[in-house]
């Protein structure tokens, strides 16, 4: 019988595990009711009740740097990021119009954060049988969406280009050094580049292909490059529409894509298996507000050996939710997916 590990990097390198594995990532309300069904107090006690190899990227099998830098809060008292974003509260950039502006802005710095502790902690979860998850990679319209406000944002590439590649520049000149200090820290120890996008919705991209080439890919083939030079398999989210780029993002080198909608413009999801199933691990499928959330236990088993069908041939595939497991599903559902998953994914 495989370790979690070793399921998941079986499944990655495109062969066939002993049983697909699985992943979950919850909002904090269906994840209490999942505790409370199980009876357990703790994620790893769940994840061993309900069978789970691969977690959230942001959690559990994620290493991040230690922070040192000076406090992020807002005079009115908001907790932010490293890049003064505020979720829907504060937006950095959204008061630069100029390239001069962007002089007043406080750029994060890679002194923020120690590194020391980076190799130490990969192996104390490697020992629990996890593969090890680090970086940071997402340079694209969503975190340009994020310093500046959505029109903004979107507006710039077309009425301020000069003004648009010098902050996505800039961004990945700090990214470049934050990953690369990151990582080698690490010394070999880290499985899984952490990275990702919200390039559109459900039926279209946010800008046109040539948009996103010209002012986003440059910046994330930089950073991604690093990730590669450290032997690192390349996690890429996006749940909104980016097959218009899908070859773009497979030359520059991502290994695992999340969290494949179905629903989506161009997710036909037998397609893709069949066009893309040698190049990238598939990770996710069943279908969430269609069938996780609106359908019955028997639809949600029909769902998940419908996925199993379609992707688990020949590895490359952890099955899970097609977005992060959200409170409106009933837990009936939730525990239908993954026992579901578990009797009919062995190989």
């Amino acid at each position: 019988m495989m370790t979690r590990r070793e399921r998941v990097l079986t499944a990655i390198d495109h062969q066939e595990p002993d049983r697909v594995p699985l992943g979950f990532d919850a909002n904090a309300g269906i994840l209490a009711k999942l505790f409370e069904h199980y009876g357990v107090e703790k994620r790893l006690d769940m994840y061993d009740a309900m069978g789970i190899d691969g977690f959230s990227v942001f959690c559990d099998s994620y290493v991040y740097p230690d922070y040192v830098g000076p406090d992020l809060v807002l005079p009115d008292g908001t907790r932010t990021d490293i890049f003064g974003i505020a979720c829907q509260k504060h937006e950095p950039l959204a008061f630069a119009e100029t390239i001069e502006d962007l002089d007043r802005y406080r750029w994060p710095q890679p002194d923020w954060f120690r590194y020391d502790t980076i190799r130490r902690r990969c192996l104390e979860i490697k020992q629990r049988g996890m593969v090890t998850v680090g970086g940071e990679g997402g340079c694209g319209i969503a975190h340009a969406t994020n310093l500046r406000g959505y029109v903004p944002a979107l507006t710039d590439p077309l009425l301020r280009p000069e003004f648009t590649h010098e902050y996505m520049t800039r961004m990945g000149e700090f990214l470049v050094e934050w990953n690369s200090r990151w990582l080698a820290a690490a010394e070999g120890e880290f499985d899984i580049y952490r990275c990702g996008d919200d390039t559109g919705n459900s039926s279209a991209m946010h800008m046109s292909p040539d948009i996103w080439r010209e002012f986003y890919k440059p910046q994330m083939q930089r950073i991604w490059a690093i990730a590669k030079k450290h032997n690192m398999k390349i996690w890429f989210h996006d749940c909104g529409c980016c097959r218009p780029i899908f070859d773009d993002l497979i030359e520059m080198g991502i290994d695992m894509w999340d969290p494949v909608p179905g629903y989506v413009a161009g997710n036909d999801q037998r397609e893709l298996k069949q066009r893309y199933g040698q190049a990238i691990t598939f990770v996710g499928g069943v279908d969430h507000p269609n069938v996780l959330v609106k359908g019955s236990v028997r639809e949600v088993q029909n769902e998940v050996r419908r996925c199993l069908d379609i992707f688990a041939p020949g590895g490359g595939y952890i099955l899970c939710g097609s977005q992060v497991l959200t409170d409106d599903i009933p837990v009936a559902n939730v525990v239908a997916m993954y026992e579901t998953a578990l009797k009919y994914g062995e190989h």
